[in-house]
Order: structure tokens, then C-alpha cells, then sequence
């Protein structure tokens, strides 16, 4: 239960910290992650945390390479594969060597095997991270998609790296043939595994939609499994599970289009499943990275307190080191980034070499150092773990301040105002093919203002004008029911008893929030109290009948008329409602429009006892959201609109799906 406890504080962290991001965006959302974990370090729950290496690859890691995976374009990466093994396996090998052989030369209190393990832990770039604080900045294409392709792999690489320094140190034997033998297998072999099961896990997801047996209950969870699976299956046998899920990734967006063969409903479920789950993960990373900083310093200066500014220079320094040796290895040509002048290809490899931020890996290994070593506590766990921190934190830092300085400011592709423009004309042109083929009706109307909602819309609905709209309704529904009683349609008692009704849907909807809360306080804590008054209300109403010799199914019946008087009642003020908002509709009230009509609806709804209406809407509304798709391959294929314009609106009308179908799902 106290571990259940500790993880519902990380995500609330990254809530928090995305939600104070999204509000504030100067400040790169990883710093605002550390900052939530500083202050979860401060709370008693956290002071005597200890991370479990093993459950942070496993659990964490192994989600997020897969995601990675799955999300890399096989395309691009066959075609820079030279220049992603360049740096993803010499480059690290290469970066290794000179970290460790430097570390040991300016600290001879570590052994060359400690200082090559600390090589390894901070050689790994992470390209999450790197997105985290280019926001703002339009990194080159191409040193993008190189260092994401990078990240993919160098991982693998710092991880084996590691562990054959890790068992050096231990043994205190290492052979050069052997190393190089347990690297090819634990390399290759993680590769190998992840492949086949990759291709094992899509042909069985194949097999589940051509049996149709495609539904979110069954595809997302197992999707989510594989990550876990395969990584516990190639560790099994003695490779690297990283490797196996960045392979089976792949193997996912290989068979892509094959799994495109699922409904719409899943793709947008899976989309933005997998969405959250990595943003959730990787702020994890980084609230842990704040929760575990105060008690590695803490450790540092009980010992000595010079210890942390001479580490935190160790740290600068190495990243400076590491910094220069990326520069120049694609400056001279070790890994081809594409440039058409010299200064563009300078300019590339400063970025690329700026932007090799460490995240996530690196504090995994950090931590996954040996608490002892011989029987003995290891004496200086807690300095490579402060060292770690100090990179990660600088190249995080570093690339935030220097890159605005030569990089152009990030440009949306699509304008926010071309995309509104066309997706007015893609809203307007599903309601005019509405209107042609069904005309003024009921239904056609009511789909008609759910399109109209898909209009972009700043800002809150106001109260005033809500008010007003809802007094509107309410009029118009008076005025049609004194018309019914004057032509002899209504009674005056039953158009009293429909009117009490009206008057109804007004306070439902104009409560304040100090009437929403006293609801609250009336249904929650004095429902028990109130439904035990309403059973005596009930009981005294029906002696009094049987005293007046009606039993019970009579006034059950009589009831029963009454509410059938009401709903063939009810017919032309909903009408009469209807046709006042489609008159008073602008582009001003549309907000409070819909939320009056969609007042209006559900009481129709509910007092027509059917759902008939609602099942006719549905389809009416899947058949315009077809139009909208029909009307945006029109406009591509005249090349009125481009590409990424066409996949912005693409992108809306999927989440307007995701709403209407999870509006379903609630009704």
C-alpha cells in the first residue's frame, strides 16, 4: 500500500509540473519536474528512498524505448543507419574509453574499472529529453531524426558497457576477448530476441483483428504488455532487454499499415493512450532524478565537505569533454549529417554535439550500482550518482541557453489561423450536405450544433449570456404552451404541471457554485437522511389512497398517464426551443447555444423514455464526420490545402471522434 502511495505522489509531481508548463512555458518542462521532486524529497515519505535499478528498467525504460521504437520511422533510419551505429556504438565506445581513462587520471582514487563504468553510466543520450527543451528553438531535420535514431541504440551500448566494467570491478579481472564476445552477443543477441518476438506479437495481433477481436479492452492491454514481456524474455537468456523492445518497437512501425486495419475508435484510443503513458514515465524520470538529489548530497558531505564542489567540477568538466569529442567526430566525418556548405555542416555538428542531453538511462545505471562491493559498503556509489546528476543537469542546461542563440525560433508548420479557417470551411461543408439530403429536421438540427461545436472557440461560456439564453428557452416553451391551452390542445392542469417542469430545467442549469455545493451536501451526506423521508412520504401518500379505496397499481397507472400527457406535450415547446436557438445562433453565443440546447436534448431524452432519437443522431453525426474526411481528400488532391494542413485537420476531426464516441459510451 505504501508503495502504491509513493507512485500516485510521483505522477501528481509531473501533473503538476506539465500543468504549471503548460501555463508557463520559459522554463523547460524537465527543470519543472526536478523542481517537483525536490520538493517530494522534502516530505517525510521520501527521505529515506531508495530506487530499485531493476524496476526502474523495467517498469519505466522498457515502456519508453518500446514507444520509441514504434514511433521511428524504419525508412529513415535504414537510410542514416551508418550514421546511427557510428554514434550509437563507436562513438560510445569510443567516449567510454576517454571518460574513464581521463576520470582515473584527475581522481586515482577510482580504479580504471570504476572510472569506465562512470564512462558508461553518462555516454547515453536521450532524445526525450532533447525534445523537452527545443520547444521553443526549430532544430535542422536531420540532427533530429540523427539523434533520435541515436538514442535508440547507444543505450544498448552504455548498458553493456557497464556491466562488464560493473563485473570487472567485482572480480577484479577482465579480459579484452571476452568483452568484446559477451558486447556482440549481448548486443546482437538483444536485437535477434526482440525481432522475433516482435513479429511473433504482431502476428498475433493480426490474427485478434482478422478474427475480430479488436476491440480497446483487448488490443490496449496487449500492447502495454509487450514492453514487460519481451524485456523479461531477452534478459532471461541473457541479453539486452532494451535492445529487444527497441527491435520489437520497430517491428511494430514496420507492420504498421497491416495493424491500421483496426476501427478508427481503437487507432484513437491507442494513440492517446500511448501519449499519456510516456509523458507520465518520462516526467517520472525527472521527479526522481529531484527526489534522489538531496539525500546523495547529504551522503557526500557527512563524509567530506569539499567532496561536492570538487565533483561538481569533475561533472562539468567530463560533459565539456564529452561535448567536444561529439563535435568532432561529426565534424570530421566519422557520421554524416547532410549539409550543402561548411558552415551549415559546423552549424549541425555544434547542434549535435549540444544537444546530446542525458536523461533517463544514465540515472538508471547510476543507480543500479552495487551497494557493496567485497563484503564491504562501496565507498564511492554515491560519487558516481552525484557526478551522473551533475551531467545530466548541465547538458540539460547548457543546450537551453546556447541553442536560441543560433537556432531560429520554433515555427509551426500550420499556422493556428489557417487551421481554424479550414476547419470552419470543413465544418460548413458537412452541414450544407446535412441540410441538402435531410433538411430541417429535429435530428438533422440538433447534429447540425454538435458540428458548430467543432468550430473553434476561445475562452469560457458567459454566465450572462447563458442566463439569458436559458430565459429565452424558457419563454418560448410558456409562450407555446398558453398557445396549446387558448386552441383547447392542453388543459390549464396539465399545462401547469409540464410548466413546474420547465421551470426545472432553469434551476438545473443556472445553479452557482454555492448551490452546486449545497446539492452536494443534500445528495452526499444527507442522501441516506433524505431517501428514508421521501420511503415515509411515500407510505403516508399511499394510505392515504387505499383510505380513498385506490390501490396501488391504480395510481401507478394514473402516474404512468400523467407522464404520457407530459411527453406527447413536451413535442412542440422542444420544437419551438429548437428552432428559437438555430435563430438566435452567431459566432459569438455559439458556446452558449449548445450548452442550452444540449440542456434541452437530454430532458427530451429522458421524458421521451426512447432512444431512438439519440441512435438517429449517432448515425447522423458519423455520416458528417465521413464528410468532413471526404472534403479534406477533395481539397488535398486539388492541392488547395497541403500536407500538413491536411493532417492538422485530420488530427481534429479524430479527437472530435474520441469525444462523440466516449459521449456514447457514457449514455
Amino acid at each position: 500500500m505504501q508503495t502504491v502511495f509513493l507512485v500516485l505522489l510521483l505522477v501528481a509531481a509531473v501533473v503538476g509540473a506539465n500543468a504549471i508548463y503548460a501555463r508557463f512555458s520559459l522554463v523547460p518542462v524537465a527543470f519543472l519536474q526536478i523542481a517537483a521532486g525536490l520538493l517530494l524529497a522534502l516530505t517525510p515519505f521520501y527521505r529515506h528512498f531508495e530506487l530499485e535499478p531493476e524496476v526502474f528498467l523495467f517498469a519505466i525504460i522498457s515502456v519508453l524505448m518500446f514507444n520509441d521504437g514504434q514511433n521511428t520511422s524504419m525508412r529513415k533510419l535504414s537510410h542514416q543507419i551508418r550514421t546511427t551505429l557510428s554514434l550509437a556504438v563507436v562513438l560510445a565506445i569510443v567516449t567510454i574509453l576517454i571518460v574513464g581513462t581521463v576520470t582515473h587520471l584527475i581522481m586515482p582514487q577510482f580504479s580504471l574499472a570504476l572510472a569506465l563504468a562512470l564512462g558508461a553510466i553518462i555516454t547515453p543520450t536521450d532524445a526525450v529529453a532533447v525534445s523537452s527543451i527545443t520547444t521553443k528553438v526549430s532544430v535542422p531535420k536531420d540532427v533530429m531524426t540523427t539523434l533520435e535514431n541515436e538514442s535508440l541504440f547507444n543505450d544498448a551500448s552504455g548498458i553493456v558497457a557497464f556491466n562488464l566494467a560493473i563485473a570487472a570491478l567485482v572480480t577484479g579481472k577482465f579480459s579484452v576477448v571476452s568483452g568484446i564476445v559477451n558486447f556482440l552477443y549481448v548486443f546482437v543477441g538483444g536485437i535477434f530476441v526482440g525481432a522475433i518476438l516482435g513479429y511473433i506479437i504482431v502476428a498475433v495481433r493480426i490474427m485478434l483483428i482478422n478474427m475480430r477481436v479488436d476491440t480497446p479492452s483487448v488490443i490496449v492491454p496487449y500492447t502495454l504488455l509487450t514492453p514487460f514481456v519481451v524485456y523479461l524474455l531477452a534478459e532471461a537468456v541473457g541479453v539486452s532487454g532494451i535492445l529487444a523492445v527497441v527491435a520489437t518497437g520497430l517491428i511494430h512501425g514496420l507492420q504498421q499499415e497491416r495493424l491500421r486495419l483496426t476501427t478508427s475508435r481503437l487507432q484513437i484510443v491507442m494513440s492517446t493512450t500511448w501519449s499519456i503513458i510516456a509523458s507520465i514515465l518520462n516526467g517520472i524520470v525527472f521527479v526522481l532524478l529531484g527526489v534522489s538529489l538531496p539525500g546523495v548530497i547529504s551522503h557526500l558531505q557527512q563524509r567530506d565537505t569539499g567532496s561536492v564542489a570538487i565533483l561538481v567540477g569533475v561533472g562539468v568538466l567530463l560533459y565539456l569533454m564529452m561535448t567536444l569529442v561529439r563535435f568532432l567526430w561529426i565534424q570530421l566525418g566519422f557520421a554524416r549529417i547532410r549539409a550543402w556548405t561548411n558552415r551549415e555542416k559546423a552549424l549541425n555538428s555544434l547542434v549535435a554535439a549540444l544537444s546530446g542531453v542525458h536523461g533517463t538511462i544514465t540515472l538508471a545505471m547510476a543507480f543500479s550500482l552495487p551497494l557493496t562491493l567485497g563484503n564491504h559498503a562501496f565507498t564511492y556509489r554515491n560519487d558516481i550518482i552525484f557526478v551522473a546528476a551533475v551531467v545530466i543537469l548541465v547538458s540539460l542546461l547548457v543546450p537551453t541557453i546556447l541553442l536560441p542563440l543560433f537556432l531560429p525560433k520554433q515555427v509551426d508548420k500550420v499556422a493556428e489561423e489557417d487551421i481554424a479557417q479550414a476547419k470552419a470551411e470543413m465544418v460548413t461543408d458537412a452541414i450544407h450536405m446535412l441540410n441538402a439530403r435531410y433538411g430541417d429536421t429535429p435530428n438533422a438540427s440538433q447534429t447540425i450544433m454538435i458540428l458548430e461545436g467543432q468550430r473553434a472557440v476561445d475562452g469560457r461560456p458567459k454566465k450572462a449570456r447563458l442566463a439569458e439564453l436559458f430565459v429565452k428557452a424558457y419563454d418560448c416553451e410558456e409562450q407555446t404552451i398558453h398557445q396549446m391551452v387558448a386552441s383547447g390542445e392542453l388543459t390549464p392542469d396539465l399545462a401547469d404541471r409540464y410548466l413546474q417542469i420547465a421551470e426545472k430545467t432553469q434551476l438545473q442549469n443556472q445553479r452557482s457554485f454555492w448551490q452546486r455545493l449545497l446539492l452536494f451536501f443534500r445528495f452526499v451526506v444527507l442522501g441516506r437522511w433524505s431517501m428514508s423521508k421521501q420511503a415515509r412520504l411515500r407510505r403516508k401518500r399511499m394510505q392515504a389512497l387505499r383510505r380513498r379505496g385506490i390501490t396501488r397499481e391504480q395510481a401507478l397507472a394514473k402516474n404512468k398517464a400523467i407522464w404520457s400527457e407530459i411527453r406527447d406535450t413536451e413535442q412542440k415547446p422542444y420544437a419551438a426551443v429548437v428552432k428559437m436557438l438555430n435563430d438566435s445562433y452567431t459566432q459569438d453565443n455559439q458556446q452558449e447555444v449548445i450548452i442550452v440546447r444540449r440542456a434541452y436534448d437530454e430532458r427530451h431524452r429522458r421524458l421521451s423514455g426512447t432512444r431512438d432519437f439519440q441512435q438517429a443522431q449517432n448515425e447522423l453525426l458519423i455520416e458528417a464526420f465521413q464528410w468532413e474526411y471526404n472534403f479534406i481528400q477533395a481539397q488535398l488532391a486539388t492541392k488547395k490545402y497541403n500536407h500538413e494542413l491536411g493532417n492538422a485537420l485530420y488530427e481534429q476531426i479524430s479527437t472530435d471522434q474520441l469525444v462523440f464516441l466516449q459521449s456514447i459510451n457514457a449514455d
